[in-house]
C-alpha cells in the first residue's frame, strides 16, 4: 500500500522541476511512507509530506535526514450573517495590474513560510511571492483582493479562493473561502489592519452565500495566530510539512531537470 501523492501544479511550474505533496492520516506508518518515497523518486524532485499534529524537528526517510521547515495552523470560522460596516480604508483590487506596493507586501507575508526555510528553495523565496501576487490580481491565483489604502498607499493586502472541500464523514460537498495570502506593511502593524481585511474576507464570502472562511497560518507566527483568535477563527487541524529531496536528478542546460534513474 502507498499514500497518494497530489502533483503541486503551481509550485512545480514556478521552480521548473516536479513537486507533490504529501498529505499523511493519523495513522500513517513510516513502511508504507518510505515505499510511496521510493515509487515517487524518479516522477518527483521534490515532495512535500505532511503530518498530522506536531511531529519532530526532523524525520529520516530512505537514510536522508529531512527536516520539518514548518509547522501550520488551520483555522476555520463561520462567517457572520450580520457583516459589521469595514472601515473606509478598504478597498476591493481590480486592476489587473500589480503596483510594487502589493509586491513589498506580498513578499513579506511570506517570510516565515517553508519556501524561506528550506535553503534549497530560500534564493527563490522573494520571486515566487511576487509571481503569486502578480498572478492573484490576474485573477489565477485568487478570486478577490482587498486592500488597505492610505494617503494613495497599499499598506495591507488579503486575497481570497472559493474552494470545495467533500467532508469525508458525511460525504457532503462543503463550500468555503480561504485566505491565501494576509500581509499588512510592518511599519503599520498593530493598527487593527488586518481585522479589517478579514472583516472584508467575511463580507465577500457572505455576499456569495459561502458559509465558512478558513485560513493557514505558521504556528511561530505568534501575531497572525493571535488576529485569528481575535476575529473568530478556531483551531481547525495542525501539520508539521517535511521536505523529501529525490535522489538522482541532474540538471542539464538544454532540458532542464531530469531523474538519471528514468534514463536507464
Amino acid at each position: 500500500m502507498t499514500y497518494q501523492i497530489a502533483p503541486a501544479q503551481w509550485d512545480s511550474r514556478f521552480f521548473a522541476f516536479p513537486i507533490g505533496h504529501i498529505e499523511l492520516p493519523g495513522d500513517y506508518t513510516m513502511t508504507e511512507l518510505e515505499t510511496t518515497l521510493q515509487e515517487a523518486q524518479p516522477k518527483f524532485r521534490l515532495l512535500f509530506v505532511s503530518v498530522p499534529k506536531e511531529g519532530p524537528e526532523s524525520i529520516s526517510l530512505l537514510g536522508n535526514k529531512c527536516p520539518c521547515y514548518v509547522r501550520k495552523l488551520f483555522f476555520k470560522k463561520d462567517v457572520p450573517k450580520n457583516i459589521e460596516p469595514f472601515d473606509s480604508h478598504i478597498q476591493a483590487y481590480t486592476s489587473t495590474f500589480c503596483s510594487s506596493a502589493l509586491e513589498r507586501l506580498a513578499v513579506q507575508s511570506g517570510t516565515m513560510t517553508q519556501f524561506r526555510q528550506d535553503p534549497e528553495l530560500a534564493p527563490h523565496f522573494e520571486q515566487l511571492f511576487l509571481t503569486w501576487i502578480n498572478f492573484a490580481v490576474t485573477k489565477e491565483l485568487a478570486d478577490s483582493i482587498w486592500t488597505w489604502q492610505e494617503s494613495g498607499r497599499h499598506l495591507g493586502l488579503v486575497t481570497t479562493r472559493f474552494a470545495k472541500n467533500v467532508n469525508p464523514q458525511t460525504g457532503q460537498v462543503e463550500k468555503e473561502g480561504r485566505i491565501g495570502m494576509l500581509s499588512v506593511d510592518a511599519a503599520h502593524r498593530r493598527r487593527g489592519i488586518g481585522k479589517q481585511l478579514i472583516m472584508a474576507c467575511d463580507f465577500w464570502c457572505s455576499s456569495l452565500d459561502i458559509p465558512v472562511s478558513a485560513i493557514a497560518v505558521q504556528k511561530d507566527n505568534e501575531q497572525a495566530i493571535a488576529l485569528c483568535n481575535h476575529v473568530g477563527f478556531r483551531i481547525d487541524r495542525e501539520t508539521s510539512v517535511y521536505h523529501y529531496w529525490s535522489p538522482g536528478w541532474l540538471y542539464d542546460v538544454r532540458r532542464g531537470w531530469t531523474n538519471t534513474a528514468q534514463e536507464r
